[in-house]
């Protein structure tokens, strides 16, 4: 063979084998998510796109694929692919692509990467690393236990007062013995509760973990917490409230719905938390953090009532800037909060009311009854997404100052105040004003949608945003300034479950 004939050969095998720089692998996700972190689905399904470099290439197609799935990126960097090596499928397809791989243990990550291979049959350079992680797929794998507050009280009865109980902060001191490698915490409540480390608050929402139907299942959200964490001691905490499983729920309250026909309380009495942190360490060992008797719970915090639909009252002299750090008294903090030991959900016993709605009456149990199933929630995240300034303040009586928002969206606000120790504010929300200025809350059916502001005192100013409540409104109705306010005073922030946007007019 000449040499020419040695040439064409050697540059018809590199075009065989040839990377293209024209077309990428790009926007991993799995189960429609980016790096989730509990995917309960042994075969989850795994998508991708295609981007090129020449925008006017519109022909462009994939004709082939290969996925590579290990352990760890050090593998995956190597090629090394110890839990799947999809070799190369020929297809078009980018969208559902079953997993199917090792199985994964619970919390495991399963990093992975793509190939694909142009119209022209030229591979791609292989895409990012990405990741996803396996949530508790097996249900023995929860070592938590539901914890709660001793709660004695009756079932509420009475449909002409509220029964709004304060937050319940509950705390821990735990030790981490050795450089970390991850840490994940689960989290759940039978209620909504916000999670806090070494006192930052490390979950991403507004009343996490959703809504369920909770004697069915509960919902589990997963937070990587290793940067929260230090080598030593450490402190987790919670912050729980009702929300939908012991609060008030739509219009039970206007028609008399619900156990004694008082509007809350559809699902039990008593909320409760359930926490797992899981720890890998550098040397590969593993440690678990759990909710259980030996946490402490205090009623003693600032957030003196929260609920969805009636409002959030906030005593800010109650702050207690130190009760999730680690402190040397497991049970003692500078404001003088007083923590009891949590005590197992199942302990505050059975609990019998008769419950009442449009089919009829039937006795029910609200005591502690642990969920049929733990569920990661799948869903995206409250979050808040937009401000709004204030367009216009009026005063239809001296005193009552309304800001306009402009526009009617569901949400929260967020107030700036400068106070006396102890001043309060009142905040209502309303849709539409009367024909004289007044706030409009007729249409609200029964439900208070009145937040309460407490000031510290601080010469600076304060500022403040509800964290376990919203409202639908337009107009803010506040009293409790000793001075005309304003634009700066009254911002709303819109909250909505965190959806990115695809498309617009």
């Amino acid at each position: 063979m000449s040499r020419w004939h040695w040439l064409c050969l050697v540059i018809c095998c590199l075009n065989a084998n040839a990377v293209s720089a024209g077309v990428h692998v790009v926007d991993l996700r799995c189960e429609y998510l980016s790096q989730p972190l509990a995917i309960e689905d042994k075969a989850p399904r795994l998508s991708w796109r295609l981007e090129v470099d020449d925008p006017n290439d519109r022909g462009e197609c994939q004709t082939a694929y290969r996925i590579l799935a290990a352990s760890s990126e050090e593998l995956l960097g190597e090629e090394k692919a110890d839990l799947w090596d999809s070799g190369k499928i020929n297809e078009r397809e980018t969208l559902h692509i079953e997993y199917e791989g090792k199985p994964l243990r619970s919390g495991q990550r399963c990093f992975w990467k793509v190939q694909s291979w142009n119209k022209e049959g030229t591979a791609s350079p292989w895409s990012q690393v990405t990741y996803w992680q396996a949530g508790m797929v097996d249900p023995q794998d929860w070592k938590a236990e539901w914890i709660a507050f001793s709660d004695s009280s009756p079932v509420h009865a009475d449909r002409k007062q509220l029964a709004l109980p304060p937050a319940r902060h509950y705390r821990k001191n735990f030790s981490a013995t050795k450089p970390i490698r991850r840490a994940t915490a689960y989290a759940s409540a039978l209620g909504n509760y916000r999670l806090y480390l070494n006192g930052a608050e490390v979950s991403d929402g507004y009343f996490l973990p959703g809504w369920s139907d909770y004697l069915q299942r509960a919902y589990y959200q997963a937070i990587d917490v290793t940067s929260a964490l230090n080598t030593g001691t450490n402190c987790v905490g919670a912050i729980v409230t009702e929300g939908w499983y012991s609060g008030y729920v739509g219009y039970g309250l206007l028609v008399g719905y619900g156990p004694n026909k008082a509007g809350k309380n559809f699902y039990g009495k008593t909320p409760s938390l359930l926490v797992q942190i899981e720890v890998e360490y550098e040397d590969g060992t593993r440690a678990s953090i759990v909710t259980d008797p030996s946490w402490s719970v205090s009623s003693d915090g600032p957030i003196r009532e929260a609920d969805i639909i009636m409002g959030e009252a906030f005593d800010a002299t109650k702050i207690d800037a130190a009760w999730c750090q680690v402190t040397q008294k497991e049970n003692q903090s500078d404001k003088s909060w007083k923590w009891e030991p949590a005590v197992l959900a199942a302990s505050n016993g059975s609990v019998k009311a008769t419950y009442s709605d449009a089919v009829g009456s039937k006795e029910v149990e609200l005591g502690f009854q642990k969920p049929l199933r733990m569920q990661a929630y799948s869903g995206n995240p409250v979050r808040a997404v937009q401000a709004l300034a204030t367009q216009a303040i009026s005063e239809p009586k001296p005193g009552v100052f309304i800001f306009d928002l402009g526009q009617n969206f569901a949400g929260v606000i967020r107030m700036k105040v400068k106070g006396r120790s102890g001043q309060q504010f009142k905040v209502r929300y309303g849709e539409m004003l009367h024909p004289d200025g007044r706030l409009m809350t007729e249409n609200l059916r029964r439900a208070r949608a009145t937040d309460f502001y407490t000031c510290n005192g601080n010469p600076n100013g304060e500022t403040w945003t509800p964290q376990f409540t919203y409202h639908g409104f337009q107009y803010v109705e506040v009293t409790g300034f000793e001075a005309k306010p304003d634009h700066e005073a009254i911002t709303g922030v819109v909250l909505t479950s965190d959806m990115s946007y695809e498309s617009s007019f």
